[in-house]
């Protein structure tokens, strides 16, 4: 909580800061695992042999998330983020009991909270594009989207009731600069001139990315924005 005082203290209201946490599923992925993996294919082996004890487990996780980012809000985090980033890989029964159903327990366990409940809830399922309606009504103000979901799809399904952040490949930030300005115009224009649309990485920045290319999409995203505001 330090950390979030001191960012907040330091951005100077220059942008809001998004204080996150991992998703009960994604963290008990790890838990369980014991290292990173492809398939996670052990969580999901004891969701499927023993569902009571990986039930027990992700509510003991969700509590602690709920709390975790109840805290972040409390020390000045101004949104709140929650990274379900291997929710993908579970087929969609398992899906709906062993991830979005902890997902939305976050969500009402922050309506709670008198400071968080007044903060945007961003919630993000990595490789969940068949859920997102789901995910929508769990209460959050927002969906994050990876990309392999065009923005405008993903729009059309859930309509206006959530926000949508999202969704251009971080790898582009590998590519050359005019590749990646014509990236940013396309996922811009896949949203349209609508209202709702936080524009962000799909995932993750990669350890190899040369800043400077973020720096080059950063001013992208400015420039043809608010370009696309004016016309």
């Amino acid at each position: 909580m330090d950390a979030v005082r001191l960012i907040r203290r330091e951005l100077r209201e220059r942008v809001p800061l998004i204080g996150f946490a991992g998703s009960p599923w994604t963290l008990a992925c790890y838990m369980i695992e014991g290292q990173g993996s492809s398939s996670f294919a052990k969580p999901k082996a004891l969701a499927w042999d023993d569902p009571a004890t990986m039930h027990k487990l992700l509510d003991v996780v969700a509590r602690s998330v709920a709390l975790y980012l109840a805290g972040q809000a409390a020390a000045g985090a101004q949104a709140l983020m929650v990274f379900d980033t291997w929710g993908g890989l579970l087929p969609p029964d398992l899906f709906r009991e062993f991830s979005l159903r902890y997902l939305a327990q976050i969500a009402q366990m922050l309506q709670s909270d008198n400071v968080a409940k007044a903060l945007p809830l961003i919630l993000f399922s990595k490789g969940a594009n068949g859920h997102l309606e789901a995910l929508a009504d769990t209460g959050c103000a927002a969906l994050g989207l990876d990309w392999t979901i065009g923005l405008a799809e993903a729009r059309a399904r859930v309509g206006a009731r959530v926000a949508l952040q999202g969704n251009i490949d971080p790898a582009v930030l590998l590519a050359k600069p005019e590749a990646i300005r014509a990236e940013v115009g396309k996922t811009l224009a896949s949203f349209g001139a609508h209202p709702g649309h936080v524009f962000n990485l799909g995932h993750g920045i990669t350890p190899e990315i040369d800043p400077a290319h973020l720096g080059v999409l950063i001013d992208a995203v400015h420039e043809l924005s608010a370009r696309s505001r004016n016309l």
